[in-house]
């Protein structure tokens, strides 16, 4: 949840509907369904069901943040729970309510370290929702952190990534986390990130169309010394032709990075499921290990054992 959700939901207790609290409010329990690596940990932070009979510290509103769209029944019944457990604003949202994006705070919603340097994307990629719940790329005002989940931070002005690049200078692990966009690698990024303790640079490739693009900028990168510890590619499936992702999976290994394969999630009530085929062959390809096995073996993906 960024801001407050967009969907008007009353709150019982108070009359008011979400759509009457416009401005974020100081002392915030947020609530999460489970625990990521993802979630804030401060002390105003619960995970699934109010603690039964324990005093909650002093606040103005709890938020139950919800990511993914089949899990909007188990948060709304979080947020029926907590109603009951408090006299303040019980508020539902996130990006599963497509919640308007305004800005973004350190430790909100995220943990501290994780930041979002701008918001949006100028792309229309059909698998991405993004555009749509975020609109057309928006710098934001930068605050220090060590990881950058920028939807597309290689669409900002060259202003604003020299202002973030500064801003990495004091930071160590860094990791660029929201999949670079290959045809946008110049020299002006990786003369930049050359002088930066990178840990993760991580690529997008999610169709064979863009393997050329992803081949070039791998290869730049792979000549500035990054190997592939440091270069990660996000691979997207749909789950239709193994042989052919396999295909594409290879290429991305032998281009210089360690690939990282993502079966499509449908934007529904329920989670989006595969065959036991399918989840064997995505865990296989989304384990370091099992993946240079696997290429350093020559081994066919239908007969490795994961």
């Amino acid at each position: 949840m960024q801001c407050t959700s967009k969907n008007i939901r009353k709150n019982s207790r108070s009359g008011k509907t979400d759509g009457d609290y416009k401005e974020m409010k100081k002392q915030i329990i947020r609530v999460y369904p489970y625990r990521t690596s993802y979630t804030p940990d401060d002390d105003m932070v619960y995970i699934g069901m109010p603690p039964m009979g324990a005093l909650l510290p002093e606040h103005d509103e709890v938020h139950v943040s919800c990511i993914f769209t089949w899990d909007r029944a188990v948060c709304e019944e979080l947020r029926y729970q907590w109603e009951g457990q408090t006299d303040q604003p019980v508020l539902l949202g996130g990006p599963a309510y497509d919640s308007p994006v305004c800005g973004f705070e350190p430790g909100l919603y995220v943990r501290r370290g994780i930041v979002f340097t701008t918001r949006g994307c100028n792309n229309a990629c059909p698998w991405c929702c993004v555009p749509t719940r975020e609109g057309k790329l928006v710098e934001l005002p930068i605050t220090e952190g060590n990881i950058i989940q920028d939807n597309n931070f290689l669409q900002a002005s060259r202003q604003h990534k020299d202002r973030v690049f500064d801003m990495l200078r004091t930071q160590r692990s860094i990791c660029f986390k929201g999949g670079l966009e290959p045809e946008l690698i110049d020299e002006h990024f990786i003369s930049n990130i050359t002088s930066l303790r990178i840990a993760k640079l991580w690529l997008a490739c999610d169709t064979d169309d863009a393997f050329p693009a992803f081949q070039k900028a791998c290869t730049k990168l792979v000549k500035a010394g990054f190997n592939r510890e440091k270069l990660k590619c996000y691979a997207l499936s749909y789950g239709k032709d193994m042989d052919k992702d396999e295909a594409r999976l290879q290429a991305i290994y032998a281009a210089g990075a360690m690939p990282f394969m993502q079966l499509y999630r449908e934007l529904s009530e329920h989670k989006t499921t595969y065959s036991k085929d399918w989840n064997k062959f995505q865990r296989m390809w989304s384990r370091p290990a099992a993946i240079t096995a696997h290429m350093e073996r020559g081994t066919h993906f239908q007969d490795f054992n994961t």
